[in-house]
C-alpha cells in the first residue's frame, strides 16, 4: 500500500552542487524528491543516505528513504533514492537536507537542501 501511495506523490529531481535550496509547494500531506547518489570514484563504493535538519546534523523528522539508507554504487555511476517527506500539516514549511556519503568517509558528505510548504 505504501508503494502505491508513493507512486502517486509528485516528485521533483535534483542533484549536484548543493548551493541552492529546492523549494516546492504542495497540497498533499506527502511530497517526494529524487536524490542522485553519484560515485565519482573509479571503484564500487557503499554510500549511506540520510536526512538531517536544515541547520543541524540531527535526524530530520518524518523523512523516509526508499529503497533504504545503504546503496552500493559502481565507479562513475549514479543511483536514485526517493526521499519522501511525510505527515506535512496544512500551513507547515518543512526544511531539511538530504545527504549521502561513503560509509568509510562519513565526513565527505554531499547534501541537498529542501524546503516544502504545504498549503
Amino acid at each position: 500500500m505504501v508503494v502505491l501511495t508513493v507512486a502517486l506523490v509528485p516528485t521533483i529531481g535534483f542533484g549536484g552542487d548543493g548551493d541552492s535550496v529546492t523549494t516546492r509547494t504542495t497540497s498533499s500531506s506527502m511530497e517526494s524528491v529524487f536524490i542522485e547518489v553519484h560515485n565519482s570514484d573509479n571503484v564500487r563504493r557503499t554510500f549511506r543516505v540520510f536526512a538531517i535538519g536544515a541547520q543541524t546534523d540531527t535526524p530530520a523528522a518524518d523523512v523516509r528513504l526508499l529503497p533504504g539508507e545503504s546503496h552500493d554504487v559502481a565507479g562513475g555511476e549514479s543511483q536514485r533514492v526517493l526521499a519522501v517527506f511525510q505527515n506535512l500539516r496544512p500551513g507547515e514549511t518543512r526544511e531539511a537536507r538530504v545527504c549521502y556519503a561513503p560509509v568509510n568517509l562519513p565526513a565527505d558528505k554531499t547534501c541537498e537542501a529542501i524546503a516544502i510548504e504545504r498549503l
